[in-house]
């Protein structure tokens, strides 16, 4: 039997983490992601968007 790469409790991790988030494959428009890094704002652009769209939510949702 073919050795696995991942250890038992590092795919027990993984499943524990995919079930506590949610994954969202988004496509922008072309030049955005230099828009982003033109800010300089010492985050990731994952850290940006997910942080945006969080903070709109809850802007949109306190509206109600």
């Amino acid at each position: 039997m073919e050795e696995l790469k991942t250890s038992e409790a590092q795919r027990k991790a993984i499943r524990k983490y995919e079930k506590e988030n949610y994954r969202l494959n988004i496509v922008f428009p072309k030049g955005t992601k230099e828009r982003i890094e033109a800010l300089n704002l010492k985050i990731t652009n994952s850290a940006f968007i997910r942080d945006t769209i969080i903070e709109k939510l809850n802007e949109l949702e306190n509206r109600q």
